[in-house]
């Protein structure tokens, strides 16, 4: 027996006998970019099957799902182009943007794409209909990651170079301000009155007001900061990356603080956050397993065996799933949270996390190398 039907055997074992109800599925699709065969794998979440692949001309990065139905896009960074996807799961255009493309954000009227362009340096305002062009950006250094504020404002971080550079995407006005290098991700609060950026030189965050880009606070942190990560309000972002096994939780409004660091597994890296429950769900960087946080009480109450090494997690709309992606191994293994319930330690000498378990819904072989993906509802 494999190791793929050992656990896909193991989650319906428990599915089907004592405990919380079988789920019913999410009346959606995921679509999940496998960058090894330049194709989109298209799980019915229904149903928990791979019903079709949508092939591309280049390795997909990203899949940006759209505001409006039946509009979803797809970024091939390789040869710096943006597919659009229709309802019926087909690619119906297709625009090649500049010569390589690392990332993209829709706003929040849905009516433009934002994109970075590394080596020419730009951030490109994309019409999010016709994928045409509308002004590009230029920037002071290559850029390395991007954010989009609900009040119209765009944030980019130059990583290496360590300047943080917004724009007023009404005006056009451009705003920058050094910091010192290497910078990480950019995150807009709520509000988008408040900027986050990842300092991963000093291992901080640095707080900026909006636009001026003042600097207002600087918070240490226990860790490098490689993952940001907000909750389902916003009143909460999560710090995991390099340093310490735990996540830094962080109060983004007044006080403007980090508010407690909770171990968190092994190597924490990559994380998601469902709404109802408020779990964060964390993947271990190095080893095979998530762990489950609940955020209300800032407990560990569970962990899931996964695989090889997850390397994405998406939680669907209704919190009813956690979809955790395997670089490795093709693989993304679903979690039924509200199967997910915790068990009490049998000795004080281990760490809290490992004497928990929860077991896993399915397993599915998704394609070569699922490196991101997106929830989308079926459309009627």
């Amino acid at each position: 027996m494999t190791r793929r039907e050992w656990l896909a055997l193991a989650g319906m074992s428990i599915a089907g006998g004592c405990g919380p109800k079988r789920g019913t599925g999410y009346h959606g699709y995921a679509l999940i970019a496998t960058a090894g065969t330049n194709s989109v794998s298209v799980v019915d979440l229904t149903a928990f099957q791979l019903v079709r692949t949508v092939q591309l001309n280049a390795p997909p990065g990203a899949i940006v799902a759209g505001a409006l139905p039946g509009r979803n896009y797809i970024l091939t960074p390789s040869n710096g182009s943006l597919h659009a996807m229709d309802e019926k799961l087909n690619i119906v255009a297709s625009r090649r943007l500049s010569d390589q493309l690392s990332a993209a954000r829709l706003t929040t009227d849905g009516k433009r794409l934002l994109a970075i362009a590394p080596h020419t340096r730009e951030l490109l305002e994309i019409n999010s209909l016709t994928l045409a062009v509308l002004h590009r950006y230029r920037l002071s250094a290559e850029p390395v990651a991007v954010d989009v504020s609900q009040n119209g404002f765009a944030a980019i971080s130059t990583g290496d170079h360590g300047t943080v550079e917004l724009v007023d995407l009404a005006t056009r006005r451009h705003f920058q301000a050094q910091l010192r290098a290497p910078l990480g991700q950019v995150r807009f609060r709520a509000d988008g009155n408040l900027l986050m950026a990842a300092n991963l030189s000093d291992c901080s965050l640095i707080a900026l007001n909006v636009p001026e880009l003042q600097v207002i606070a600087e918070l240490t942190l226990a860790m490098k900061p490689e993952n940001l990560c907000f909750n389902s309000d916003n009143g909460q972002l999560f710090v995991s990356g390099a340093g310490m096994d735990a996540v830094a939780i962080v109060f983004p409004y007044k006080p403007l603080e980090v508010d407690q660091t909770v171990l968190a597994g092994r190597e924490p890296g990559v994380m998601a956050c469902s709404e109802r429950p408020q779990y964060l769900f964390v993947a271990s960087k190095s080893g095979s397993d998530i762990c489950i946080l609940n955020i209300d009480s800032r407990k560990v109450v569970g962990v899931a065996q996964v695989g090889q090494s997850p390397s994405y997690i998406a939680v669907t709309p209704d919190s009813q799933y956690a979809l955790v992606l395997d670089e490795n191994s093709g693989d993304m293994a679903v979690i039924r949270i509200p199967s997910i319930r915790s068990k009490s330690s049998n000795s004080g000498a281990l760490p809290a996390w490992a004497s928990v378990s929860t077991s896993l819904f399915t397993v599915l072989e998704v394609g070569d190398r699922p490196v991101q993906a997106t929830v989308i509802p079926k459309v009627a």
